[in-house]
């Protein structure tokens, strides 16, 4: 009984540990979830078309380096270079995070927003 006792609470130990990292690690995933049925415009539309990118991340970069990050939904399944400009005036103006600096660049498909806050530097 004591044995069982013993491999009941490391197994318990060892899926805390894991959830631990799980929950901790600031990397972001690279899976890339099926088409959304809400597509992007078409190209060939009359309008002038604008890119469009259907995942979007924020980094939170604070003195100690890369805090957090987290995917930034988009209602539209997309989201266009519109978009990409209002979200970077929008962070500084409402200063969640203080005097907070923010960058934007590509990363193949997806678009990810750099906010670097407490005195941290780009």
């Amino acid at each position: 009984m004591k044995a069982a006792g013993f491999w009941f609470l490391m197994f318990c130990l060892l899926a805390l540990l894991a959830l631990l990292t799980m929950n901790t690690n600031p990397q972001r995933l690279k899976y890339r979830h099926p088409p959304e049925e809400t597509q992007p415009p078409a190209s060939g539309s009359s309008e002038k078309s604008e890119k469009t990118w259907s995942k979007v991340y924020a980094e939170l970069y604070g003195p100690k380096g890369l805090e957090k990050t987290w995917e930034i939904a988009t209602p539209k399944g997309y989201f266009t270079e519109a978009d990409r400009e209002h979200f970077l005036r929008d962070i500084p103006e409402k200063k969640q995070f203080g005097e907070a600096k923010v960058t934007v660049k590509e990363d193949g498909d997806d678009l990810v927003f750099s906010i670097y806050y407490k005195g941290a530097n780009p």
